[in-house]
């Protein structure tokens, strides 16, 4: 029992220490860099998924899309005792625990349920955000000492190939 009780306490400061490595890595402020090529990046993949799309829904689903592609300036991350907070711009700072399982997290303004999943590694965190209108995947990704990756990944039924694309930001 003792080993049992020992081997826990030394698995949860692993967890702890990478969870601090992580954040001691990512947290802080991330500005948008090569902001005048930004919006033609999102337009591109905006553009690759609604082709895929029969030829009537297109300009139906383009306006859509384009309002799911938002372009955040800045990206302010931090970890507080149990949870991940992230904030596009000045919005309202969303957050996830860390130890987010798919379960409930927030209802949205419409009042649809949205669950969450939060991953980490040495050097990204993953938030998974699913409801009834499809999943997204928020990966905040060091690539530099000072560089940060953005990669959002958009999946639902209504969609025939998922809308993908990546920002970077710099410190």
């Amino acid at each position: 029992m003792k080993k049992l009780i020992g081997v826990g306490i030394v698995a949860a400061m692993v967890f702890s220490s990478g969870a601090q490595a992580s954040g001691d890595v990512l947290a802080g402020k991330w500005m948008l860099q090569d902001a005048d090529s930004t919006q033609a990046k999102l337009d591109v993949a905006v553009e690759n998924v609604a082709q895929e799309m029969n030829f009537f829904i297109r300009a139906l689903a383009r306006p859509v899309l384009k309002k799911q592609t938002q372009i955040c300036q800045q990206w302010l991350l931090d970890w507080q005792a149990t949870q991940f907070q992230f904030q596009c711009d000045n919005a309202e700072a969303d957050n996830i625990p860390l130890t987010a399982n798919g379960e409930v997290i927030k209802k949205d303004e419409e009042g649809v349920e949205i669950s969450g999943t939060y991953q980490q590694t040495s050097d990204a965190v993953v938030v998974v955000l699913e409801s009834e209108r499809g999943k997204r995947t928020n990966t905040w990704k060091q690539v530099g000492e000072n560089e940060l990756l953005f990669t959002v990944k958009l999946e639902s039924e209504k969609l025939p190939t998922p809308l993908t694309w990546s920002l970077t930001y710099k410190r």
